[in-house]
């Protein structure tokens, strides 16, 4: 009796250790590293499926040996949507897209080209379901990054129009007409046009007045630019 109540603690605690072991080396870097290469060959020949198949294995597996908000696992993340996307099933993961986003936001912070990435899908969700207010934060913040330049300026001007866009969908007219106004003033710095080159955002310009009712300020568009507009 004395030997086997010695002995039994422990083969209690080699038992435990093997199990501890096996379920640690269910997932490891080697095994990893294997499923990234083939999620990334995958997506290469454009066999989107099987690239979400990897993709999704790699996110357990990323979730068994590290927090979620690590770099790497945000990185899956976002190649698991960008998969997604590519396959034209961008809704069926709608709220790994907005984790992606918010991780990679707070964690690597709003210039790292993930972040970029997960913005853009994000973005793209939100414009599908048509959450036009919801997505006008997206179109700030890549403003709020730009830097000085000439090639920059572009990219503001392309953002200004999805901003006026964006602010008339929503309702948000005071935002959309001084957006519109932005937008016209920095395309004629750019381009050096005439405002008539403008002239579709002129009239849209003029639908924003008529719409808060300010009609001196549309009936004077309209006689500027002889608009066949008018505001009922």
């Amino acid at each position: 009796m004395k030997i086997r109540w010695i002995f039994l603690p422990f083969l209690i605690v080699v038992f435990q250790n093997q199990s501890v072991i096996s379920a640690e080396s269910q997932w490891t870097e080697k095994k990893l590293g294997s499923l990234s290469l083939k999620a990334a060959q995958a997506a290469k020949n454009r066999n989107w499926s099987e690239a979400i198949l990897y993709s999704k294995q790699l996110l357990e597996g990323t979730k068994e040996i590290e927090k979620p908000n690590s770099t790497r696992y945000i990185n899956f993340l976002k190649d698991f949507n960008r998969y997604h996307d590519k396959a034209g099933r961008l809704n069926e993961v709608a709220s790994s897209v907005k984790d992606a986003y918010f991780l990679s936001k707070e964690n690597l912070g709003i210039t790292h080209p993930t972040t970029r990435m997960c913005r853009t899908l994000y973005y793209k969700l939100l414009i599908s379901n048509k959450s036009y207010a919801a997505a006008i934060p997206l179109v700030l913040e890549n403003i709020s990054i730009l830097k000085e330049g000439r090639n920059e300026n572009y990219k503001h001007l392309q953002y200004l129009k999805q901003l006026y866009s964006l602010y008339g969908l929503s309702g948000q007219l005071q935002k959309e007409e001084t957006t519109l106004k932005e937008f016209l003033s920095l395309s004629k710095s750019l381009y050096n046009r005439s405002d008539e080159d403008n002239i579709s955002v002129i009239t849209n310009l003029a639908n924003n007045y008529c719409r808060q009712g300010k009609l001196d300020e549309f009936q004077h568009l309209i006689d500027q630019y002889n608009l066949k507009y008018f505001c009922e």
